[in-house]
C-alpha cells in the first residue's frame, strides 16, 4: 500500500485502548509513532465501554470519525456511536460471556492477538517498526505471548533467546505498568509452592488480590510448566481462572457455569469474575463441570 495511503488510514482514526498490561502498553507506543490520536483508558482489566469517562466529548474534540476500540467491549456503546454516524472497528480476541470477540465471524477462524491486529489495520511494518527503535520480532513476540503464551513463541518457532527478549521486555513493560509487580511475583511464588494437584489440574490458590493470576502465570513460565492445565483460585474465590485447556473444556465450561465468564489465551483459558455477583460460582462447581 502507497505511503499515502498509509497516512490517510492513520490521519482518519482514533484509537481507544486501555494501558493495563504489556500488549495494549506496545499498541499505544506504535500508534503514537505512527501519529494515530489515541485515548488511553485509565481502566484495568475487565474493561467496559460503557464506563470510559467523557468519550463522546473525547471524540468531539478530536474531530474524528473513526474509532478503534482495542479490548474495551460494550455493545450498546458502540451502537450508540454507529447511531451517531462514528465507524467502529473492534480490534479484541477473547470471549465475555455470550459475546464472542474470538472468532472471525467470516472464516471462523480465532483471531491474532490484539497487537498483531492493530499492526495490520494500522499498515504498520517491521521495517517502520526497526526505524522508531523496536525490534520488530520481539514486538510482535508481545502479542503472540499475550494471546498463546510461550506455547504460541514456540509454535511461531521463536529461538530461546528470542523468547527470552520477549519475556525481558514484558517484564520491564509490567514494572512499568504496575510498579508492585516484583512484590507480585514474590507472593506468586509463594502460592506456587503451595499448589496441589486434582484430577490431572494444578491448583493454585491466592489469598491475595491484584493480577495475581498473571502473576502466577510468569511463575509457572520461570518453572517451565506454562502448558500444563492448571486452576488459579484468586482472592479466595473472587476470580477463578481455568488454563491451558482443549477447545472441548473451554466449551463445557461455557455451557455449564453461568455468571460473569469470559475466555482469553486464544480461547483455551477460560474465567469467571465473582466480584458484585449475587450468586458466586465456587471452585467446587467449576471442579465438578471438569471432572465429568
Amino acid at each position: 500500500m502507497c505511503e499515502t495511503k498509509t497516512m490517510e488510514i492513520r490521519s482518519k482514526v482514533v484509537l481507544l485502548c486501555p494501558d493495563n498490561d504489556s500488549e495494549s502498553h506496545i499498541i499505544l507506543q506504535l500508534a503514537e509513532k505512527a501519529g494515530i490520536s489515541t485515548i488511553r483508558s485509565k481502566q484495568p482489566h475487565g474493561a467496559n465501554l460503557s464506563l470510559e469517562t467523557n468519550l463522546e466529548s473525547k471524540l468531539a474534540h478530536l474531530k474524528k470519525q473513526e474509532i478503534w476500540i482495542v479490548e474495551t467491549p460494550g455493545v450498546e456503546k458502540e451502537k450508540e456511536l454507529k447511531d451517531k454516524g462514528i465507524n467502529v472497528k473492534i480490534i479484541d480476541h477473547h470471549t465475555y460471556k455470550d459475546l464472542d470477540r474470538l472468532t472471525d465471524l467470516e472464516s471462523g477462524d480465532i483471531k491474532l492477538s490484539s497487537l498483531e491486529q492493530f499492526l495490520a489495520m494500522a499498515k504498520i511494518d517491521d521495517e517502520e517498526i526497526q526505524n522508531w527503535g523496536f525490534n520488530p520480532k520481539t514486538i510482535r513476540g508481545i502479542g503472540i505471548m499475550d494471546a498463546k503464551y510461550v506455547r504460541g513463541l514456540r509454535e511461531a518457532e521463536y529461538s530461546e533467546e528470542e523468547i527470552n527478549r520477549v519475556l525481558k521486555l514484558q517484564q520491564e513493560i509490567e514494572k512499568e505498568i504496575r510498579p508492585n509487580f516484583d512484590k507480585l511475583l514474590k507472593l506468586a511464588e509463594k502460592d506456587w509452592e503451595n499448589r496441589i494437584e486434582r484430577s490431572d489440574y494444578l491448583i493454585i490458590n491466592s489469598i491475595h488480590g491484584g493480577d495475581m493470576r498473571h502473576a502466577i502465570s510468569k511463575i509457572s513460565i520461570i518453572h517451565n510448566m506454562d502448558t500444563v492445565p492448571m486452576i488459579i483460585n484468586i482472592e479466595n474465590g473472587e476470580k477463578i481462572c481455568v488454563q491451558n485447556v482443549e477447545l472441548k473444556i473451554i466449551e463445557k465450561l461455557k455451557k455449564e457455569i453461568k455468571g460473569k465468564t469470559y475466555t482469553f489465551g486464544s480461547g483455551r483459558c477460560w474465567g469467571v469474575d465473582n466480584k458484585d455477583q449475587d450468586k458466586k460460582v465456587t471452585l467446587e462447581e467449576v471442579l465438578c463441570v471438569l471432572e465429568k
